[in-house]
């Protein structure tokens, strides 16, 4: 037998989300507008489907996702962990079941955000010029001779940069012989 798994809604937006265009999209996908939504914004952790697939699961948390909302999917709930968490005093707003998928099953693509393709712009009218021509007919740019004859190179780890130091002159140390310190 299949895992099943129960989903969780407690009204959760997601990040830069406009609550009322969430609202309304909710709304949507249960066909309702009324006390039953506003049960659904209340805050309160609310089952809103019992004992669904994994594949099932996913397509409800991209279908709240891309609505604009999170939800929380749990392993279903069996009556006997139910009555096992009742008497603990536990209820299944504050109740967490954790468990491991197998290794390397399952996907988080439905967690990836989407990304919309940017538009393909018209390029109809470029042409390819054929090969070996001349595509920049500015005049070329005239370089000047510079001689080095007479420049000579050190070995390397031998000179300083010394000379090339701009000294600076020193400013004069201010006449301060006029001021006082007053003691109190």
């Amino acid at each position: 037998m299949a895992e099943q798994f129960d989903i969780y809604f407690s009204g959760k937006i997601l990040d830069g989300q406009d609550p009322s265009l969430v609202r309304q999209r909710i709304a949507k996908i249960f066909g309702n507008d009324g006390a039953a939504l506003e049960r659904l914004f209340s805050g309160a952790n609310l089952r809103v489907k019992a004992g669904v697939d994994q594949e099932t699961a996913v397509r409800y948390r991209v279908a709240f996702r891309d609505a604009g909302a999170l939800v929380d999917i749990r392993p279903a709930a069996t009556a006997t962990s139910t009555a096992a968490a009742t008497d603990q005093g536990e209820t299944d707003s504050h109740a967490s079941h954790l468990t491991l998928l197998p290794p390397k099953t399952g996907s988080l693509i439905d967690c990836a955000p989407r990304v919309q393709p940017a538009a393909i712009p018209d390029i109809s009218g470029l042409v390819l010029a054929p090969a070996g021509a001349v595509l920049d007919e500015s005049e070329p740019v005239v370089t000047s001779e510079i001689n080095t004859q007479g420049l000579t190179l050190c070995p390397s780890h031998s000179g300083t940069l010394e000379d090339c130091q701009i000294p600076v002159e020193p400013r004069p140390i201010p006449d301060i012989s006029a001021l006082k310190l007053d003691e109190e």
